[in-house]
Parts: C-alpha cells; sequence; structure tokens
C-alpha cells in the first residue's frame, strides 16, 4: 500500500467499529483551533500578504502579480504550519491513543512502548516540540529562497513539497513514538521511503484548505499516517 492510498484510508479507518470514539475529541479541537485561527485570518490575511510583499526587491513591484502569488503561497503555508502546530499540541495525547489504537486494529498487537501512562503527555508533547524545531529553520530558508530574485519562481512548489513532507512527519510520528522510536531515526526511515512520503503527505497538507474535510483531517491524518507506519516504516 502506497503512501496516498495510507492516507485515503485513513476516512476508513476512523469510521470502524471500535475506533469511533477515538477520534471524537481530536475533532473537537481541531474544529475549535481552525475557527479561531480563521476567525484570526480573515481579519489580518491581507494585511500578512502586504509584508511578506515588502520582503520583496523594489524592482519586483512591476511583476505584481506573480511577487502575491509568491506572497499569498507563503502566508498560507505559515497558517497552515501554524494550525496543524497548535491543534497537534493540544490533542497529542488522544492522537496518540488513536494511533495506539488503529495499529492494534492493523496488526492484531499493541506497539510494544516502555512509557508509562503518565509520561503520554509529556512525551507527546516533547515531540511536538522537536517538530517544531526542526521546522523552524527550514522555513528560515525557504523564507531566503522566496526573497532571492528569479529564484524565487519556484518557491511557491517549494512551499507546498515542504508542507507535503511535514504532513508525513507529523502523522507518521504518532507510530514512531508509540514503539520508541526517535524523532531522528523517523526522519530517516521517512527519507529512504521519500517518495511514498510527499505522496502520503501532499494529499493532507491540499485537503487543510478544503472547508469541512479540514475539520476531520487531523484524526484522518493520524489514522493514515499509522497504516503508512505499519505499511511502510515499521
Amino acid at each position: 500500500m502506497g503512501g496516498l492510498d495510507c492516507f485515503l484510508d485513513g476516512f476508513n479507518l476512523i469510521r470502524k467499529p471500535g475506533l469511533r470514539q477515538y477520534f471524537i475529541v481530536p475533532t473537537i479541537i481541531n474544529i475549535f483551533v481552525l475557527v479561531c485561527l480563521f476567525a484570526v485570518s480573515v481579519v489580518y490575511f491581507d494585511a500578512w500578504v502586504e509584508i511578506v510583499m515588502g520582503w520583496f526587491p523594489e524592482w519586483m513591484t512591476n511583476l505584481y502579480w506573480l511577487v502575491w502569488l509568491i506572497a499569498f503561497v507563503v502566508v498560507l503555508v505559515l497558517i497552515l504550519f501554524c494550525f496543524t502546530f497548535v491543534a497537534n499540541i493540544i490533542s497529542s495525547p488522544f492522537n496518540a491513543l488513536l494511533s495506539v489504537k488503529v495499529e492494534e486494529s492493523l496488526t492484531g498487537k499493541p506497539p510494544v512502548s516502555s512509557a508509562s501512562l503518565g509520561m503520554v503527555l509529556p512525551r507527546a508533547v516533547g515531540r511536538e516540540l522537536s517538530k517544531l524545531f526542526y521546522v523552524l529553520p527550514r522555513l528560515v530558508g525557504l523564507i531566503i529562497i522566496t526573497i532571492i530574485p528569479v529564484v524565487n519562481t519556484v518557491s511557491p512548489f517549494l512551499w507546498v513539497l515542504f508542507g507535503a513532507w511535514m504532513m508525513a512527519v507529523q502523522y507518521a510520528d504518532y507510530g514512531a513514538d508509540n514503539n520508541d522510536l526517535t524523532f531522528g531515526e523517523l526522519r530517516a526511515l521517512l527519507g529512504r521511503r521519500r517518495f511514498q512520503s510527499i505522496m502520503f503527505g501532499l494529499p493532507a497538507y491540499l485537503l487543510l484548505t478544503v472547508p469541512l474535510v479540514n475539520l476531520i483531517l487531523m484524526p484522518v491524518g493520524v489514522a493514515g499516517g499509522t497504516r503508512f507506519w505499519v505499511e511502510q516504516l515499521k
């Protein structure tokens, strides 16, 4: 089963008897964070786009629509990244439990972990912070590419590609964490399945922009990411 199939199977997994109840809390958290972020974005989105457009050299103002498109993609990716990070920080313990139950459903046995129940929350939050430290320097690199003339024409593609990669990292991490793999070990495994990882993450990333679907995307991503972990990485 390839990366795309694993992601799509997430929609089926959250509807299976015995798993449905575990996606309710992540979905509620997802809706709450998304509504809050949407309310803020409606007010400030145009201003944020103008700020990013101000990063470009003066002569590029003649290419207004190109600059606006690049700025639009940059702001959209940053908003979606913030949404994903905040929602996953808050719901990380519930996502971890959903992933455990999905893996048990798929393999017939729960993942082997040395973590006690009391360590689930601090360890899950710690993993989210590890992802933040991983992504920040890469975001800075993408911003630098975005403001370099000529080179920045490919930056929208790079931002989308990076968003897809981060979705794969985000949602495959629950299965890895539940099996006591470090974040570095997970990145190495994903690197060996780079194409399939992108194929998993791309629809997850694009569907973040689709109303209603994005309300259930987090539990779908966790379930599909666990399937991806079992099929491609374990």
